[in-house]
């Protein structure tokens, strides 16, 4: 069971997290790729586990990659991407984003919020 969990985050990290291929030749670059590489699953598992394993990894990875604003006025950003995911992230997270216009204010204040949970 543990060589599965071990393949499986092997293959999370170079296919959905798109650590592959990697061109370093010092081996500092490289040690800072592959801690790059394993806080970035440490966070997504994390976020999983947060979700209930309700979702894998890379559905969670493709949901958050259509995740966009786009500026319409001086101050207020739309958020113009939700679903089912989104939703379940904003719940378990206290965020709120998601098919609403913002100010910058409500954003950071939002993720300040997250940062704190």
């Amino acid at each position: 069971m543990a060589h599965r969990g071990i393949f499986q985050s092997n293959k999370v990290t170079k296919s959905v997290l798109g650590t592959r291929p990697i061109y370093l030749s010092t081996g500092d670059h490289i040690n800072a790729h592959f801690l790059t590489c394993f806080i970035a699953l440490l966070i997504a598992r994390a976020v999983e586990i947060r979700l209930g394993s309700k979702y894998t990894i890379a559905r969670i990875t493709e949901t958050l990659r259509k995740v966009a604003c786009s500026h319409i006025a001086q101050n207020l950003w739309l958020f113009n991407f939700a679903d089912e995911l989104t939703d379940h992230i904003n719940t378990v997270f206290g965020t709120d984003f998601g098919r609403k216009a913002m100010t910058l204010g409500d954003i950071k204040k939002n993720l300040g919020q997250v940062k704190k949970s």
